[in-house]
This record gives C-alpha cells, structure tokens and sequence, in this order.
C-alpha cells in the first residue's frame, strides 16, 4: 500500500511540472533560475557562453621571422665556391686536340682560370659576333651579270611594320611603295639585300611575302649582326662588297656604326598608310644608279647637310634644271641637253670635269629615266 502511494505521488509530481514547464505565464522569476532541467532550455542563464559561439577567442602574437643566420652564410658561400670551383676545373682543361697551349708557362691556377676566360668568351661571340667575316657570296662573273650598286634594306619600320591583333595575332602591314620601290630600283639596278636585326625564323615567311618576283637578291638576319651596348650592329664591311657602291636605308641611326656615310637614315614607319616616304626615295637612287656615280658616300655626304635628304635633292635639281636651262641657248636646248646627259652615261666627252660636283653628276641621267618615275 505505501510503494501504491510513492508511485501516485510520484506520477502526481511529474505531472505538476510538466504543465507548469508548457505553461509560461505559471513561472516565477524565482522558479527561471531553478535547477530544473525544462525551465533551463526555455532560459539561459546569463553566466553561461552562448550555444552558437561555443569557441573562446584568443590572441596568438605572430612569430617573427629570422633572416639568414651566419651557419646560413657559410653553407651558401661554401656551396658557391665548390659550384665556381668545379666549372673552372672542367671548363679549364686542356684540349688534347690543341696541343700548342699558350698558357703552359703560367701557374697551374692560372691556366685553368685562361682556359675558361677564352671559352666563355668564344661561347658569347657565338651569339654577339656576326655568323661569318663574310656574309655575302662573291660578285658574279661573266657571263652572269652583277649590278654595279648594292642596296641594303632594313625590314622592321622601313619595309613592313608589326601589329598585334588578340583575334589573328601579330601581322605585318606593307609599306605604301614597297612593290614600286623593289620593281624599279631592283636588278639589273642595284643588288638588293636584307639586312635587318629580326630573327630569320619570323622575318623569312614576310620577306616571301613582299618578294614574290626574287628581286631580293640576298636576305641576312639577326645572326649576321653584331650585338653590343644593346644594339644590333650591321658591318657593311663584311658584306664583301666595294662600300663606295653599297647604300643602306635603315631607320636606326646606329645600326650603320662605322658605315655612317653609307646610310639614309629614315624615321620609323608606324603604319600610316598615307606614308610617300619610299615612292620619294625612288628618283634619288634611280638618279644615282642610272649616273654612274662613282663614290656614293660624296654624293650622301653632300646631301646629308640637309635634315631631309629627299627634299634637299628636289630643290636641288629644280635649281640646276633651271639653271640650265637658263644657260643654254633657246635653239639648242634640247641638243645641249642630249650632250650633257651623253657625258653622263660615257656616250661622249669626258665625265672627269663632273667627278667634284655630285649636284650635277646625279643630274645627269634624270632625264632620260623621268618615264620610269611614274606611279
């Protein structure tokens, strides 16, 4: 009969606290800081951390960072030295295939530091040097013909310019002229030769291009050049030609270092295809050309005076054109001009009286070459 009462007491309190749990409005402030377990899931009590941010946040001081220590050092310079070392040692032996060894006096140190000073330096010349003393083939004999003038032609900003398009890459874009310029000034005229600082792989395919017809006679790249102090240095001197016949247009005023009398140097073309610039250059080197001119460098040298070549010589000959005419009796006119263009072109009389006037030697074969000129 008691364990029947304890059980109905104890069913009578559970009960009790389930409703007073469910039924807010029956809880006291005093009964919210209970111990029992329901009213804890309906309120926190106020010592205790959040459910959500069960995480406690600390300070963490960042570790400083240590620079090389001096064991550091040591094991880096040791390694360099032993790595030095070793590349003296293998690059200073001697060649069995050389047996004359101009270093056999010299301290055994020493000879191994020549050695490899003199194989450095020939691996640097293998890309800074030009590829050949000589870059051209010998002029043709009879019964070939070889044109008495060579003309030397850069191919970046004088004949094509680059462009860079993100749909089809890089391209190049012709100059205006440059199909006038190579049919008329081409063989049997002047030789005509590339020579530009780009590298062969790139610059043969636009060379084709430009050259369907071969007036091109030869074409010479970036391994023909000689590099130094940055620059891409063209040595008319290897090209094994007579360098009073040799005129080279470039736009790079030192390319042509130690043949500046032999170069036109032109501003870089930008792609304008408004340019006249080569279609100007025509009638003074078909001039040239058809005048037998001697010495090309007194001829530039004259003109080089002037800031603009191409203008300078325009002047120039409307001045003497006039002058001549002036000069010459009305009757005669045209006889006299026949006479003074005749001892240009050895047809008669003696050009020795012309040879200190380049004015007058360049005027002599203008007029008889004025149908070639036409655009």
């Amino acid at each position: 009969m008691a364990v029947l009462s304890s059980s109905a007491l104890s069913s009578c309190c559970r009960w009790l606290s389930s409703r007073i749990c469910h039924s807010t409005t029956l809880i006291i402030p005093s009964v919210q800081f209970s111990s029992l377990s329901c009213t804890t899931r309906l309120f926190r009590p106020v010592t205790r951390l959040p459910l959500r941010c069960p995480r406690a946040f600390y300070y963490v001081k960042p570790k400083e960072k240590k620079g090389p220590t001096l064991k550091g050092w040591l094991y880096f310079g040791a390694g360099g030295v032993g790595v030095i070392s070793g590349a003296v040692i293998y690059l200073g032996l001697p060649d069995p295939e050389n047996p004359e060894d101009g270093y056999k006096n010299e301290l055994v140190p020493m000879q191994f530091i020549y050695r490899t000073r003199d194989k450095i330096w020939d691996f640097y010349e293998m890309f800074a040097a030009p590829s050949s003393k000589m870059l051209l083939p010998d002029p043709l004999q009879e019964p070939y013909f070889q044109p008495p003038y060579t003309l030397v032609l850069e191919l970046k900003d004088v004949l094509v310019h680059p462009e860079y398009d993100r749909k089809s890459g890089w391209r190049f874009r012709k100059r205006p002229g440059v199909d006038a310029f190579l049919n008329q000034l081409g063989p049997p005229l002047f030789e005509v030769v590339i020579y530009t600082h780009e590298a062969g792989f790139s610059a043969a395919p636009v060379v084709d291009g430009l050259d369907p017809n071969g007036l091109i006679m030869y074409r010479l790249y970036r391994d023909a050049t000689l590099y130094t102090d940055g620059t891409h240095v063209k040595d008319l001197s290897a090209l094994n030609r007579d360098l009073s016949k040799v005129i080279m247009i470039d736009c790079d005023e030192k390319a042509p270092r130690d043949n500046l009398r032999n170069a036109i140097i032109l501003n870089k073309w930008e792609g304008d295809p408004s340019d006249r610039r080569l279609f100007d250059l025509i009638p003074f080197l078909l001039t040239i050309a058809t005048s037998n001119v001697e010495d090309i460098r007194t001829v530039l040298d004259f003109y080089r005076q002037e800031d603009d070549i191409i203008e300078a010589f325009k002047r120039n000959q409307a001045r003497l054109r006039e002058a001549e005419e002036a000069r010459l009796p009305q009757q005669g006119t045209r006889s006299s001009w026949s006479g003074v263009f005749g001892r240009g072109f050895g047809l008669g009389g003696s050009s020795n009286k012309m040879k200190n006037d380049p004015e007058r030697e360049i005027l002599q074969g203008q007029e008889k070459f004025m149908g070639k000129l036409e655009l």
